[in-house]
């Protein structure tokens, strides 16, 4: 039912090592793509687990940056449904069983959708946000209902806001907003996108396709902070664009 997908760089090592076995068990991922920006995750794979026709690897002809890695292995996927998945976190199976259910209960045929967890282990807890569908229009509602929150220390605002909650990511994401994307003027954005490159992307989103994205209740993963955090390493080069990005998406509030 889901293509899995990956975008990865000198991640092997430390963290697909470990999922990949993982994954390629969950009968809900009838495909696996990976797309590596060196080759040097691939190498690893092919060795430890060669000739598995659930894996579809594809090497970058040159290092195209966190938010067009993203959109390329999205692209080769099959499936309607997208889980999208950062290399250094992982998401169990019932992750998937969750989204699964989701869709069929809400029989959800709608195209411009995005299912997204309501929790980021350990350390992101969105689930005040349960249930909202973020989609052009309503965005004030829960900007409201927030702040209520934040003012009666009834959240952590640092772990909880939900710009934080725009800009986490790993969700199940309908094919079709990769394959309607215009990115054709965002050019010189993407290049200073790495910090941000999720809160962009949905931005994006919001502002061409009238994306609804839901925060479904019990999907959950793992979301590992490290030292070589594509985010760590590049947000204060970046600071400029990121408050840009960030005003760009308050706009839509």
């Amino acid at each position: 039912m889901f293509s899995l997908c990956i975008p990865t760089m000198d991640r092997y090592d430390d963290f697909l090592s470990k999922y990949l076995p993982t994954y390629l068990e969950n009968d809900l991922i009838n495909e696996i793509i990976i797309t590596d920006e060196n080759g040097n995750d691939i190498e690893k794979i092919k060795e430890t687990l060669p000739n598995n026709d659930k894996l579809i690897l594809i090497q970058n002809d040159s290092r195209l940056g966190p938010f067009l890695n993203k959109i390329k292995a999205c692209s080769y996927a099959k499936n309607e449904w997208i889980a999208l998945i950062d290399s250094d976190n992982f998401a169990d199976k019932n992750y998937f069983v969750v989204a699964k259910n989701y869709i069929e209960k809400n029989q959800i045929t709608q195209k411009n959708i995005i299912l997204s967890p309501s929790k980021a282990n350990p350390r992101f807890d969105f689930t005040h946000l349960n249930n909202f569908i973020y989609k052009n229009g309503n965005f004030i509602k829960n900007k409201d209902n927030e702040n209520i929150l934040f003012k009666n220390n009834t959240w952590h605002p640092i772990y909880s806001h939900s710009e934080v909650f725009m800009n986490a990511g790993n969700y199940i994401i309908n094919k079709y907003l990769i394959e309607n994307l215009d990115i054709s003027k965002e050019t010189d954005n993407i290049k200073k996108s790495f910090a941000c490159d999720v809160i962009y992307m949905n931005t994006l989103f919001f502002e061409q396709l009238n994306l609804h994205m839901h925060i479904v209740p019990h999907l959950e993963y793992e979301h590992v902070v490290h030292n070589g955090s594509i985010y760590i390493n590049t947000c204060n080069e970046f600071k400029e664009f990121n408050h840009y990005v960030h005003h760009r998406y308050r706009k839509l509030i």
